[in-house]
This record gives C-alpha cells, structure tokens and sequence, in this order.
C-alpha cells in the first residue's frame, strides 16, 4: 500500500495550498500593506508639519505679548515721570511761595497730594 500515490497526493496538497497562500499575498496583502505604509507616513508628515507650525505661531504669539508688555510699561513708565515731574514742579513753586512759612510748608504737602 505504499506507494508513489500516498507521497505524491499530500506533497501536490501542500504545495498547491503554499502557491495559493503566496498569490494572496504577493497580488492582496501587501499592495494594502504599501497603501497603508504610504498613507501613514502621509499622515505622519502632515502632522509633524502641522506642530512645527502651530510651534512657531505659539512662539510668536509670545513675543507679541512681550513687545505689547514691554511697550505698556514703557508708556506707563513715561506717564509716571510726567506726573511725578508735575507734582514736584507744583511742590517746588509751593515751598518757594512759602517763603519759610512752616505752616503753608506743610498745607503743600496737600497740594501735591491731588
């Protein structure tokens, strides 16, 4: 019973079922598997890009914010030395008005003050 017909038929099997599982895959399999690699890296790109850029506009959103701090303090910086200015030419003409007059000295002090 044994013979060239109990070899032969499991062999042509088996090698008929690894031809048909090699055409799926080389014609199905990995064309997706390409596709898929192809739009992944596409998506990856864009991603990537999409940081870099959203990076760069945080970046300059905060030195916009720096410029605009930097510029408010300066303006009030300037606004501040023209009162303190103001006040100190009021208080000076006051003492001098005084002439030594400890009271109206002191009632300047009020002047100022508004």
């Amino acid at each position: 019973m044994i013979g060239a017909g109990t070899f032969l038929n499991p062999l042509l099997k088996v090698v008929t079922t690894v031809a048909i599982i090699a055409a799926i895959y080389f014609f199905m399999v990995r064309p997706i598997l390409d596709t898929t690699e192809d739009i992944s890296g596409g998506i990856t790109h864009s991603v990537n890009k999409g940081l870099n850029q959203a990076a760069k506009a945080q970046k300059q959103a905060q030195q916009a914010e720096q410029q605009a701090q930097q510029q408010g303090a300066q303006s009030f910086e300037i606004q501040a030395n023209d009162v303190s200015q103001k006040q100190a030419d009021k208080l000076l003409k006051c003492v001098q008005d005084a002439g030594g007059d400890v009271e109206k000295i002191q009632a300047c002090n009020a002047i100022v003050a508004n």
